[in-house]
């Protein structure tokens, strides 16, 4: 995390770069929109995946599959509070860079 100062700084750098060259900064804010999309969808997937561990464990009479679909979905629930927290918290500093321009 960095200091109010160096963010600030760090934005009026990026504005003066998008000012002189958009397409250049375009480059660089590309791939940082498409990211998240990309997890979110993993995320998903996965979610779906130890959903059908332990339905499919379940009528399977397999412990080995409950099990695995059990911890999974444990896991998926962390990385969903983790997800929502990285999400809080960057909307948080946005807004505060908003507020102090």
């Amino acid at each position: 995390m960095l200091p109010d100062r160096e963010r600030h700084a760090l934005r009026e750098i990026e504005a003066e770069l998008t000012a002189s060259d958009p397409a250049f900064a375009a480059a660089f804010s590309g791939p940082k929109l498409r990211a998240p999309r990309r997890w979110n969808l993993l995320l998903v997937l996965c979610d779906i995946t130890a959903v059908v561990m332990l339905v499919v464990g379940l009528f399977a009479r397999d412990a080995a599959l409950v099990l695995w679909g059990t911890v999974s979905a444990g896991a998926l629930v962390a990385w969903h509070i983790a997800r929502a927290e990285s999400t809080r918290e960057s909307t948080e500093d946005d807004a505060a860079t908003a507020g102090s321009a």
